[in-house]
């Protein structure tokens, strides 16, 4: 059973929230790609705010997904997605506001990772309420996708493919930048059957630049850039010069990585990302 696990992260829970959106749809796709590349579980997580039974069958099933990916029969029973070895459950929770419906949710059932379907500038701020981002944190190892709608993302819902081939990843000295290059690297391995290039992009002083030490794999290539420039801009625009297909950034989290989200350089990119953005929290290494 593979995991993606070094310091400290280990990416075998997996929870979607939907509010089963075509946003959702895609983002529900990654998440499901992930814990099979894991060989863990999913939960898909409905927050209802009108206490009413959720209508899955509004919502592409499991199983759905897997026959379009050519990996299970049309005629599959559900027991048969165990084959494959991952493990899913769908949970529903009553709650007006989406944060703390997750919150309770977690309250009993951790997960490592959390991916959300957000929309960039007006929707973003209901998932990063201050009041809750420490406790979030705290039920996770520190790592959230999110998948921006109206963005591709980087895995075919219709076919399963992954299409990782480039990956941003800014580095400063604080938060230093180990976690994340340690989770994009095993992504990639995870998902890819071909070369992904990672781009270390330090933005300033070149004499501030840091040096995380760079896992070997077949399938990553290594580049690094040095430009100057506003933080927020130059990430934005190496993104789009550079055609990424995910952004992987760590967040300052001594007070919860969702908090420290809010009006940091994470949180702008995340308004305008022209791709889907994976916070890693920091940690002291």
């Amino acid at each position: 059973m593979t995991r993606i696990a070094r310091y400290s992260i280990s990416i075998g829970n997996i929870l979607h929230p939907t509010d089963f959106s075509h946003g959702s749809h895609t983002a529900c796709a990654h998440a499901l790609k992930l814990a099979h590349a894991t060989q863990g579980s999913l939960t898909i997580l409905h927050v209802d705010p009108e206490g009413g039974r959720p209508d899955w069958h509004s919502f592409p099933s499991v199983r759905d997904f897997f026959h379009k990916w050519g990996m299970l029969p049309e005629d599959a029973h559900r027991s048969d997605v165990s084959h494959l070895g991952v493990t899913i459950h769908k949970a529903a929770v009553d709650d007006d506001n989406p944060a703390s419906g997750i919150l309770r949710h977690l309250e009993h059932h951790p997960a490592d990772l959390i991916v959300l379907a957000t929309h960039q500038r007006q929707g973003l701020d209901r998932w990063l309420h201050r009041e809750v981002a420490e406790k979030v944190n705290n039920r996770t190892n520190g790592a959230t996708l999110f998948i921006p709608f109206g963005v591709r993302g980087f895995i075919d819902a219709e076919t399963g493919e992954s299409h990782l081939h480039r990956i941003l990843l800014p580095v400063d000295a604080v938060p230093h930048p180990q976690p994340a290059v340690e989770v994009a690297a095993d992504i990639v391995n995870a998902l890819c059957t071909r070369t992904c290039g990672i781009r270390l992009l330090h933005v300033g002083d070149p004499a501030g630049q840091p040096a995380p030490q760079l896992p070997s794999s077949k399938f990553v290539e290594w580049h690094w850039a040095n430009r100057p420039g506003n933080a927020v801009d130059t990430i934005l625009s190496e993104a789009s010069d550079q055609r990424a297909d995910l952004i992987v950034m760590t967040t300052c989290g001594r007070h919860g990585f969702l908090d420290a989200l809010r009006g940091s350089t994470t949180e702008q990119v995340l308004h305008h990302a022209p791709c889907p953005v994976l916070a890693v929290h920091a940690w002291e290494i």
